[in-house]
């Protein structure tokens, strides 16, 4: 069904949703590695995100921010409850 939906999309909405995963990857990112590995996530997203957080260039990050956004397009069926661990964290 996810590939019917992805035939639909424009290239605009497609862009857009690439770009909010990749800014749910930063803000991931951000939490600490205790949280991140409590969340119910594949292994090499978990990676990437803790190698993000140790990243210290801007090429760097860049690059491993659009890693992120790859994996989470191709890897993480529901984001949902990503974004709400996100909302969780910031709450506290």
């Amino acid at each position: 069904m996810r590939e019917e939906d992805d035939l639909y999309k424009s290239r605009s909405q497609k862009k857009r949703e690439s770009t909010a995963l990749q800014g749910l990857g930063e803000d991931l990112a951000r939490l600490s590695p205790a949280v991140l590995r409590r969340l119910d996530m594949p292994e090499e997203l978990l990676e990437a995100l803790l190698e993000l957080a140790r990243t210290k260039t801007h090429e760097a990050k860049r690059r491993q921010k659009q890693l992120i956004g790859r994996l989470m397009r191709e890897e993480v069926e529901d984001p949902t409850p990503l974004f709400d661990a996100v909302e969780a964290a910031r709450k506290r």
